[in-house]
């Protein structure tokens, strides 16, 4: 039960890979300039195959480093080596509640990002009563998952499909809620939690709010009305599908915006710059430019801590001198 003296922090968890090493810089500066120290127990970085970015990473967290910890993938589960990318996060993201401190912890992606400040309101009620949003999934892609995960806890989907709890991040998961489904499975299944959810192909934010549809709990424990974001997926990344997240974006009061990776691979060039500009604003890159140089290769440009950017190919100078290139980035760009 949380102390009323001492407010309840939250444990962050994002699972990381390479391809979306840019992306986590990306997250980390936003993190630093919108979320309060005071929110934060830990932000928990699972590496999933993050290899050189990992120290970079810590840097642009600036002052929040001191809540980060890094714990490989390996160390909370052990995963078949041909298994997918998107699947094994999914199943690190329930098993990583085993090595949680905190009574909660909001799962973030790597294309989750905050552009304003998260406040206490957004991941809780003023009684404490954690905060989830939900949609239809009438005519939506996660549908299968949504019926096979139901039906692998014995509960009819026809039930849910006109409204069940979101599919993606952020996402608040009570630590003792999950620890008792992984306990759960384990034991119906006799393997362990992660060989089991693999292999039945299960999606991890509908195993967890089925489990508690299932005890009759979820209501009782989530208030489910949770402000949305606006995002950014691939068939969005027209320079119309991006002026309409930015507009929605001063609309809502969610903190956090949402770009795909393959959004970014996608978006044309007047999507970049509308982007790029939004971000700018929000104090996200040092200029709009930066932006625009991010945009274009996520992954093969440098960014230092102040959101400055040098492209592919001086990146790779730059970015084996990074403690050197904090000071002379802005002479190189």
């Amino acid at each position: 039960m949380n102390n009323p003296a001492q407010p309840r922090r939250y444990s962050f968890v994002i699972v990381g890979f390479e391809g979306d090493a840019g992306l986590l810089c990306l997250q980390a500066r936003s993190m630093r300039l919108y979320c309060p120290p005071e929110l934060i127990e830990e932000i928990i970085i699972v590496d999933n195959g993050l290899k050189e970015w990992r120290g970079n990473l810590s840097r642009h967290y600036g002052s929040l480093a001191r809540f980060v910890r890094i714990v490989p993938a390996a160390s909370i589960a052990v995963l078949p080596p041909d298994a997918g990318g998107w699947y094994t996060q999914q199943a690190l993201k329930i098993n990583v509640a085993e090595i949680i401190r905190s009574e909660r912890y909001v799962v973030l992606d790597a294309k989750n990002h905050m552009i304003r400040q998260l406040g206490r309101e957004f991941l809780e009620t003023p009684s404490g009563q954690p905060r989830l949003s939900g949609h239809a999934y009438t005519n939506h892609p996660m549908r299968e998952y949504l019926e096979r995960t139901l039906k692998y806890l014995d509960i009819d989907p026809q039930e849910h499909i006109r409204w069940f709890t979101q599919t993606h991040p952020p996402f608040t998961i009570l630590t003792s809620e999950a620890c008792e489904l992984i306990r759960q499975i384990e034991q119906k299944e006799d393997r362990p939690f992660a060989s089991a959810f693999l292999d039945r192909e299960l999606s991890e934010f509908f195993l967890y709010s089925g489990f508690l549809v299932s005890k009759g709990t979820l209501r009782r424990i989530y208030h489910l009305e949770q402000p949305g974001g606006p995002e950014i997926w691939p068939e969005d990344a027209s320079e119309n599908g991006c002026a309409k997240a930015i507009e929605r974006a001063s609309r809502t009061e969610s903190p956090f915006m949402t770009v795909h990776r393959k959004a970014i691979q996608k978006m044309d060039k007047g999507g970049q710059r509308l982007i790029a500009e939004f971000w700018y604003s929000r104090g996200l890159f040092a200029t709009a430019k930066d932006g625009v140089r991010f945009l274009r290769d996520p992954n093969r440009s440098y960014q230092n801590r102040d959101g400055q950017v040098v492209s592919w190919p001086i990146s790779q100078i730059v970015s084996r001198f990074s403690s050197r290139s904090e000071r002379h980035l802005q002479t190189l760009a």
